[in-house]
């Protein structure tokens, strides 16, 4: 690898340093008198990584979509095994840049710390990076988007439209929830092992899932994010993560990596996936990615789609059992491999935009693995997010949603005040989790009641987007069949 190549692309390109290694990686903790790495002579990433994987909301992750909602067949991908995969996508991505910025002299903080330093905060945010996500996938988010925007005018406190009550922001969390938004929110919020302060991780680890460092309200406004990264609830906890690592609204520069670790993951998992449930067939993978690349004149795909020909026709040859799915599997490899050195060298090319927060974009334009990516996404497009295998179980899973929050909505609203609330109100109460009920507990304290209305909602929004997609078809099947 030609070091000066990038020593020279940086040095030419000019360092004005509007952010810093030394804060970025930060390591202070919203909740800093509960954090006991310190006293136990643990490093903080393993003590984050260690919180993480041995979290109840972590391991609900195996039992959540990723692109099949209630899939049985184990070999299928779930929202766990897509973070696991993530994460080491991630920690590789880390290993590689760091090296490269290092040996540029990018920064003197590289020659004071070690890869393992860089790395693991991907390794962290990889784990969590879907752990907001709601069951069913994104089709969950969408149910619940278009829950509140058809339905939220009709909920009504002491007769009063809750929609005249709660603030243009607030009304913006709901109608447009987001997963993104959700994580931060759980990771920060939840009760843990007897404490009030969420998994309380790392700012470092916090940053980098932050893909877009807006509101539901000034996304409207921006023209370089297309949805937002925080809830009102958690504003204080965004504006000090933005201060203490000096991201100062801009994105972290690892929040780059993790979103190709995440691309690479998905894009080669969704179409083995879909090829083992026989939605789509290994010539129509092929034939999609010629086409791909004949329509767009993308000269450097054939390269590679030739590579995916010769390993069938080395594995058809050869006798093996499914050999074109083992060939899309060892192909899949290589393409991860591919995809992880032209991501690295995309951020080292581009490491003064990055740091500079003016960098816009991904890491994959113009490189040959990100027409490969462009491929796959029509593919994934056109022939798998639409299946009728897919749809049909986001039918029922958008159904099991609605119905759960017209449920459980009315007796939120009127919860914790002198409302009356009618014997199947405090019933339905009864049913939200004591987990999410000490949530709303401990926020509200204090607020008033607009802020307490707000918190109630996201209750049930929190509840339900906490649920797997078996424990929401159970609880439906339960209430409503």
């Amino acid at each position: 690898m030609n070091n000066n190549y990038y020593l020279n692309t940086i040095t030419d390109g000019g360092f004005s340093m509007a952010m810093n290694w030394n804060m970025l990686m930060s390591d202070a903790r919203y909740h800093e008198d509960s954090a006991d790495a310190a006293e136990c002579g643990e490093v903080t990433y393993e003590n984050d990584y260690d919180t993480i994987i041995s979290s109840t909301l972590f391991r609900r992750l195996q039992d959540k979509a990723q692109v099949f909602p209630l899939e049985e067949d184990d070999y299928v991908r779930t929202r766990l095994t897509h973070s696991l995969e993530v994460s080491a996508i991630g920690k590789k991505l880390g290993e590689y840049v760091f090296r490269k910025l290092r040996d540029a002299g990018a920064d003197e903080w590289f020659d004071t710390h070690s890869e393992k330093d860089f790395s693991d905060v991907l390794l962290c945010a990889g784990l969590v990076h879907d752990i907001g996500n709601p069951p069913f996938g994104h089709f969950g988010e969408y149910a619940i988007r278009e829950w509140f925007q058809n339905n939220i005018s009709s909920l009504k406190l002491k007769g009063v439209s809750i929609d005249r009550i709660l603030t243009d922001e607030q009304l913006g969390d709901l109608y447009h929830f987001e997963g993104n938004a959700q994580s931060l929110r759980i990771l920060s919020a939840t009760p843990y092992l007897g404490t009030l302060a969420g998994f309380n991780l790392s700012y470092a680890v916090l940053a980098a899932i932050i893909k877009y460092p807006v509101s539901s309200v000034a996304v409207a406004s921006s023209s370089k994010y297309r949805k937002f990264g925080y809830n009102t609830a958690e504003k204080a906890l965004f504006d000090d993560i933005s201060s203490k690592t000096g991201m100062n609204g801009s994105r972290h520069p690892l929040s780059y990596l993790l979103e190709a670790a995440d691309d690479i993951a998905y894009r080669t998992s969704d179409i083995e996936d879909a090829m083992v449930k026989k939605v789509i067939s290994y010539s129509q993978i092929e034939a999609s990615l010629e086409v791909y690349a004949e329509a767009n004149g993308y000269d450097n795909m054939y390269k590679n789609i030739g590579i995916l020909k010769e390993l069938c026709a080395k594995e058809i040859g050869s006798g093996h059992r499914n050999p074109e799915l083992t060939a899309l599997q060892m192909w899949n490899k290589r393409m991860k491999r591919l995809m992880i050195e032209e991501a690295s060298d995309s951020f080292v090319k581009n490491y003064d935009a990055i740091i500079n927060g003016t960098f816009e974009g991904g890491l994959f334009e113009n490189t040959s693995s990100g027409h490969i990516i462009g491929a796959i996404s029509q593919l994934s497009e056109q022939m798998i997010y639409t299946s009728p295998v897919k749809i049909k179980t986001e039918l029922f899973g958008r159904r099991v949603i609605e119905s759960l929050l017209g449920q459980f909505m009315p007796a939120a609203v009127r919860f914790d005040t002198d409302d009356k609330m009618t014997f199947i109100d405090c019933r339905t109460i009864d049913i939200i989790s004591g987990f999410y009920k000490s949530m709303y507990k401990a926020q509200s304290d204090g607020r008033d009641e607009s802020e307490k209305l707000y918190l109630r909602i996201l209750m049930v929004t929190d509840y339900i987007s906490g649920m797997t997609d078996s424990y929401a078809k159970r609880l439906y099947n339960g209430l409503f069949v």
